[in-house]
């Protein structure tokens, strides 16, 4: 039975377990920062964030873990973000391990914990980033897919991400000093905020 739960330092023996493994055995680009032997010393991994930062801590964040029974399977984090306290970063550090992909477990169960996360806190927009190399990871979300259900999109229940509609940006927007893609939900239709602000630009 799949299940979220929210990582607390009780469970970081067998988390940290779960990512060294995952790093193992992935060549995926995205698995390069979930794991180091030297961890303790290495800011950019998620055992050093999880363990020496308030990133997903307190009021500001939180990260989850997705379990099938007691196994972990999979994770993600969700935070304020820096650039506004309005708006909440989901899908961060997300991963599923392989044998748990094309099952839709990040949309049926992670996004939506993290949704309600931001509608608890008064957030007021949602949204994923994405980085070049995993744009194509917003599709799921904005477009039907080959062979799917036609109203897969249509018929999202209250609790999912993007039940009131996907607003997709055009441009690249820079978030923790990184240009990243962006797709977001309006949890309230008459709050607004100006991307260009934060938007990308190559000089």
């Amino acid at each position: 039975m799949i299940q979220i739960v929210e990582y607390t330092d009780q469970r970081s023996k067998s988390f940290f377990k779960f990512l060294k493994a995952e790093s193992a055995n992935s060549k995926d680009s995205a698995a390069e920062n979930m794991w180091s032997d030297n961890w303790e010393n290495e800011p950019n991994t998620l055992p050093y964030i999880l363990k020496h930062s308030d990133k997903f801590a307190n009021n500001s964040g939180a990260f989850h873990l997705i379990v099938d029974g007691r196994k972990i399977v999979g994770c993600g984090g969700v935070q304020i973000a820096h650039f506004n306290n309005k708006i909440a970063l989901a899908g961060i550090r997300t991963w599923l391990n392989r044998e748990y992909r094309n099952q839709m477990l990040i949309a049926r169960y992670l996004l939506p914990t993290h949704r309600a996360w931001a509608l608890d806190r008064g957030c007021k927009q949602v949204a994923l980033s994405f980085n070049e190399y995993n744009k194509n990871l917003t599709r799921p979300f904005t477009r039907t897919r080959a062979g799917e259900a036609g109203n897969r999109i249509s018929k999202r229940t209250e609790d999912m991400m993007f039940y009131y509609g996907v607003n997709e940006l055009d441009f690249k927007v820079i978030i923790q000093y990184t240009p990243q893609w962006v797709i977001y939900e309006q949890l309230d239709p008459t709050w607004k905020f100006n991307w260009d602000i934060i938007k990308y630009t190559d000089k």
